[in-house]
């Protein structure tokens, strides 16, 4: 048995071509969506229609949770910040309803049972915080309190936009393996391909292969300026956009970063990526500063 998990798609079309090419010859027995299908990238309808017609089973990431919360109570406060979250509220206004229905109905998990397999947790964070990722260099002590709760010993997971296989233990004598396959739209190991995991089934449990799919970069600066999603999201949407390019976690280690700054600090967002671009990157990571 073979099962393909894409994570972190992040409305990044070209990237999830280049995979579902690649499915077609890696012939897996299904194929599930680990959350982010949509934000950060221009075409992220396009992606929608694609996922819609495969009728692939998805659970939600941040990105969708946050995107199908705005306009609605449940949007949390932090997010109500249209400057500093600008690429958010450019993919929320650009979806049409039944796209932002869809992504609104999307489960927070899913329990995967398959005959004569190990069953698999997957869920894009941690239980109950989409927005936690799981690293390799996580304590584990740490890690093993975020998942506690998951009855099964497989997890997939999602949004560190990075490859991962780590089996974790608690002090009860309790197991966990942990598989992210990276991101198919927006890595963060750099590593620009689309990458995503296949899971085969073996008499040694599940065994992974991650894959990363080779895709042209080329068109993809027009695309962002084309979309208005430049426009739109100005410096936020240029360091998307220098994510996808270089496979660096340019987006999210500016999103720490900033939410370590004062506050007056978000009132000029074009000012504080350049003071956040002239500190930090590759080998300076915001995230590494702890």
């Amino acid at each position: 048995m073979r099962i393909a998990f894409l994570a972190d798609i992040h409305g990044n079309l070209p990237a999830l071509e280049a995979v579902v090419a690649d499915l077609a010859a890696q012939s897996p027995d299904a194929v599930y969506l680990v959350g982010d299908q949509i934000n950060r990238c221009p075409w992220n309808n396009q992606v929608m229609d694609l996922l819609a017609d495969r009728g692939w089973p998805a659970i939600y990431g941040n990105h969708d949770w946050v995107v199908g919360c705005i306009n609605t109570p449940d949007l949390p406060v932090t997010f109500q910040n249209r400057q500093r979250f600008p690429s958010l509220w450019w993919t929320h206004e650009t979806l049409p309803p039944d796209h932002l229905a869809r992504v609104r109905s999307l489960p927070a998990e899913m329990r995967l049972a398959f005959d004569g397999a190990a069953p698999i947790r997957m869920l894009h964070g941690v239980p109950g915080n989409p927005f936690v990722g799981l690293l390799p260099f996580t304590i584990e002590e740490k890690l093993a309190d975020r998942i506690e709760a998951i009855a099964e010993r497989v997890m997939v997971a999602g949004p560190s936009h990075r490859r991962l296989d780590r089996c974790i233990s608690d002090k009860r004598g309790r197991h966990w393996r942990i598989f992210n396959g990276g991101s198919v739209g927006l890595p963060y190991n750099g590593d620009p391909r689309a990458q995503y995991l296949l899971l085969d089934w073996t008499q040694a449990g599940w065994q992974p292969t991650f894959r990363a799919i080779d895709y042209d970069h080329a068109p993809i600066p027009a695309a962002f300026e084309s979309s208005g999603m430049i426009a739109a999201a100005g410096a936020s949407a240029e360091l998307h956009l220098r994510t996808v390019m270089t496979g660096q976690p340019w987006s999210s280690d500016f999103g720490h970063w900033m939410g370590r700054q004062p506050p007056e600090m978000r009132q000029d967002m074009p000012a504080a990526i350049r003071q956040y671009l002239a500190t930090h990157g590759p080998g300076n990571w915001s995230f590494l500063d702890e």
